[in-house]
C-alpha cells in the first residue's frame, strides 16, 4: 500500500502548495462536485443499493455528500493522504483515505449505514468509495480518547493521537483550513522522523508501520524518541515476525534487513550517546559485511519539538 519514496516531487513550501495538491488529487473544485445532484440523500436506502450507490461515486462526491449530510458537523482529511500529497505529490498516495468527523455523530451513523459501511473493532466505519477504503472516525471518540490518554479539547487533539509527527495533520473539507502541529512542515521539508504517541491497540503493526515509514519516506533525521521506540522495538520482535505482519497487512515487504540489524544494535550500546551508539552499531555491522546505505549513514538525531 504505501509507495517509494524516491520522487522527483519535493515536499509542500506553503499551506496553498498542498491545499493545491489536495484538490488535484480529487479534482473537485472548491466549490464541489457538479455530480452532487446525481445522488439521493433518502433514507434509508437498502444496504445492496447503497453499497452499490457508493461504489459509484467518486471520493470527492463522496465526501461531499457526507459534509451535507452534518449541517451542523464537520468533515476534516486526517493523517496519511495529507501526509503523502504532503511529502511525495500525488503519485506518492495510494493507501486509505481517513476522515473523522466532528459533531452528528449519530446522524453520520445512520447515512453510513445506508450505504453499506461497515463498523470496525475500534468504533469507525469503512466503505470503499471508486476503489478507495475509506475510514470514517468520530473525532471524540477516537481510540486514544476513548482510552483516557488524550483529553479530547477539540479537533486539534487528535495531533496528540497520531503515531509519527508526519500523521499529525487535518484539512477541514468545506473550509480547506488546516489544523497542524507547530513546526509541522518545518519537519516535512526537513524529513525527520519522531514518533508522537506510543500506546496503541495493535502494538506490532504499530511497529510495522514506523519501520516501513523509515524504510520508504527517504527519512534524513530521526527524533530520539523513534530511535529508542525502534531499538526496543527489536527487543520484542524478531525481523521475521514483522516481516511475516508486514506481508499480511500490505501484501508486500519493505522493512530493509539492515535497517532492523541497525537499530538491533543500537539497542546494545545504551552507556553511550545517541550518535556513538548509532556509529557503533553501524561499524559493528561492517564487521559483519553487512554495510547500511549511505542515506542511512547519513542521519541525524534530533530530541523532541
Amino acid at each position: 500500500m504505501f509507495t517509494n519514496s524516491k520522487t522527483n516531487t519535493q515536499p509542500v513550501e506553503s499551506l496553498s502548495n498542498l491545499r493545491d495538491r489536495v484538490d488535484r488529487f480529487f479534482r473537485v473544485s472548491l466549490n464541489g462536485s457538479q455530480k452532487r445532484g446525481k445522488f439521493s440523500h433518502a433514507l434509508p436506502l437498502t444496504s445492496t443499493i447503497a453499497s452499490s450507490r457508493a461504489s459509484e461515486m467518486r471520493v470527492a462526491d463522496f465526501i461531499n455528500f457526507l459534509t451535507d449530510a452534518l449541517p451542523n458537523g464537520e468533515v476534516y482529511l486526517f493523517g496519511g493522504i495529507l501526509r503523502d500529497l504532503a511529502l511525495l505529490g500525488r503519485k506518492g498516495f495510494s493507501s486509505d483515505i481517513d476522515l473523522v468527523v466532528e459533531g452528528e455523530w449519530s446522524h453520520c451513523i445512520g447515512y453510513l449505514n445506508s450505504l453499506g459501511a461497515k463498523q470496525n473493532k475500534f468504533g469507525g466505519y469503512r466503505l470503499e468509495v471508486d476503489g478507495w477504503p475509506i475510514d470514517i472516525w468520530n473525532a471524540a471518540e477516537t481510540w486514544a480518547v476513548r482510552q483516557g490518554y488524550v483529553r479530547y479539547k477539540g479537533i486539534a487533539s487528535l495531533t496528540e493521537t497520531v503515531i509519527l509527527n508526519w500523521d499529525a495533520i487535518l484539512m477541514n473539507w468545506k473550509t480547506r483550513a488546516f489544523i497542524y502541529r507547530p513546526g509541522y512542515f518545518d519537519t516535512l521539508r526537513a524529513r525527520r522522523l519522531d514518533v508522537v504517541f506510543e500506546q496503541n491497540p495493535n502494538p506490532i503493526g504499530m511497529a510495522v508501520r514506523v519501520f516501513r515509514h523509515l524504510c520508504v519516506k527517504d527519512a534524513r533525521s530521526i527524533g530520539v524518541g523513534a530511535a529508542e521506540y525502534l531499538s526496543a522495538c527489536t527487543g520484542k520482535y524478531s525481523f521475521e515476525l514483522l516481516t511475516r505482519h508486514e506481508l499480511r497487512s500490505y501484501g508486500a515487504s519493505m522493512i530493509d534487513p539492515a535497517i532492523y540489524e541497525l537499530f538491533d544494535r543500537f539497542r546494545k550500546f545504551e552507556s553511550l550517546d545517541i550518535r556513538s551508539r548509532f556509529d557503533a552499531a553501524a561499524e559493528s555491522l561492517r564487521r559483519e559485511g553487512v554495510t547500511p546505505s549511505t542515506s542511512q549513514l547519513g542521519w541525524s538525531f534530533d530530541a523532541a519539538e
